[in-house]
C-alpha cells in the first residue's frame, strides 16, 4: 500500500496509521497489554544480569513499563530516566523517590533532576526503548525526533523494544542511522534479532 512512496514519505504513514491504532486503546486494553508485554521481561537473560538500566515514562497510550521497573526495583537494580535537551539529546537521571517527577517537553513524565541522580550512556548495561514500529529483525521506527538513536549510538548496553502487537510491521524503512535492538518484546512474542518466539 505504500509502493512508490520515498522512505520518508512511508515512515511518515506508518506514524500516522501506528498512533490511530494506539488511539483506539482502551484503558483496560493498554494495562493488559502492559502486563503481558512486562512478562516477558524474564526471558531476556540480560534482564537479569542488568545493575543499572534505562526505563521511560509513557506517552498517550504506549506500552507502559512500569511492571518492569517494579521488577527492577525489587531485585535491587537501579532505573534511570531520560529527561530530553535542547541539541536533541538525552541525559539519564535515576529518581531517589518514586514522585521524583515533573511533566516535560513532550507532556511526558521526566525526572526531577533536583531529586534525581544523573548517570551516563556508557554506564548502562540495558535500555528499554519505545517505538512507533519494529520488524521481526529488531528494527525500530522512533517518533522521528531521534532521541533514542543518538543515545544508542553512545552505550553498549542491551538494547530491548517494547509495543503492542501491532506495532510489529513486515518491512519499515531504514535509514543509516536508524538503530537497530537486540531484543523486541509485544505482549505475545518475543523477537531476538534474527527470529521470533511465543510462549
Amino acid at each position: 500500500m505504500m509502493d512508490g512512496l520515498s522512505a520518508a514519505d512511508k515512515k511518515t504513514a506508518i506514524r500516522r496509521y501506528i498512533r490511530s491504532l494506539r488511539r483506539e486503546l482502551t484503558e483496560a486494553e493498554i494495562r493488559a497489554a502492559s502486563t503481558s508485554a512486562a512478562m516477558r521481561i524474564a526471558y531476556v537473560p540480560e534482564f537479569s544480569k542488568a545493575e543499572l538500566l534505562l526505563s521511560y515514562k509513557p506517552s498517550k497510550n504506549e506500552i507502559d513499563p512500569y511492571e518492569i521497573d517494579l521488577i527492577a526495583h525489587r531485585e535491587g537494580k537501579r532505573v534511570a530516566y531520560p529527561l530530553c535537551i535542547e541539541d536533541g539529546g538525552l541525559r539519564l537521571f535515576v529518581p531517589k523517590t518514586p514522585d521524583a517527577f515533573t511533566v516535560g517537553k513532550y507532556g511526558i513524565l521526566e525526572p526531577d533532576i533536583s531529586m534525581s541522580d544523573e548517570v551516563f550512556p556508557e554506564e548502562l548495561d540495558l535500555v528499554i526503548a519505545p517505538g512507533i514500529a519494529f520488524d521481526n529483525t529488531c528494527a525500530r521506527l522512533g517518533q522521528g525526533g531521534g532521541y533514542y538513536d543518538r543515545l544508542l549510538k553512545k552505550t553498549r548496553a542491551y538494547t530491548v523494544g517494547i509495543g503492542y502487537d501491532f506495532q510489529i510491521m513486515a518491512d519499515i524503512p531504514i535509514d543509516a542511522y536508524d538503530r537497530a535492538l537486540d531484543c523486541v518484546i509485544t505482549p505475545s512474542m518475543l523477537y531476538f534479532a534474527k527470529y521470533a518466539q511465543t510462549e
